[in-house]
C-alpha cells in the first residue's frame, strides 16, 4: 500500500498552537489522524462540495477531543487537500465544533487564503 506524505501548511501549525493553551491534548489526537490519512485521505474525509472548483479537492473530516473527553462528532474539524499525483495530503486549517458548527463557503474561502498566504 503506497502511503500518502501529510503535510502541515504554517497556518495549520498556528491555528493548533493556539488551540493547544487551551487543549494541551491536541498534537496527540492530531497524530492519530494523521496516521490515518496517510493511509487512506480519501476515505477518512468528506469532500468540501462549496470548494469544488479549486485546484485540489478540499476534504473535511472530525477528531476527537481527548483533553476535554468529546467524540470526533463534537470536536475538532479539519480541513485538508489531496494532490494524488504527488501523494501528498495538506493540511490546511482546523476549528472546534463547540465554536463554529457549519462554516459557510466565504469562511472557507478566507481560512484557504490564510494557508496558502495569498
Amino acid at each position: 500500500m503506497t502511503h500518502f506524505k501529510v503535510i502541515r501548511t504554517p497556518a495549520f501549525d498556528t491555528l493548533a498552537a493556539e488551540y493547544a493553551e487551551d487543549h494541551p491534548g491536541i498534537e496527540d489526537d492530531l497524530a492519530w489522524l494523521t496516521g490515518r490519512l496517510a493511509q487512506a485521505p480519501e476515505s477518512i474525509g468528506d469532500r468540501v462540495q462549496e470548494l469544488g472548483k479549486l485546484a485540489l479537492p478540499i476534504f473535511k473530516t472530525r477528531c476527537k477531543d481527548s483533553c476535554c473527553k468529546i467524540g470526533a462528532s463534537g470536536a475538532w474539524r479539519i480541513y485538508y487537500a489531496i494532490k494524488k499525483n504527488t501523494k501528498e495530503v495538506y493540511l490546511l486549517f482546523l476549528h472546534h465544533k463547540k465554536e463554529l458548527e457549519n462554516p459557510g463557503a466565504k469562511f472557507l474561502l478566507q481560512k484557504l487564503e490564510r494557508a496558502f498566504g495569498t
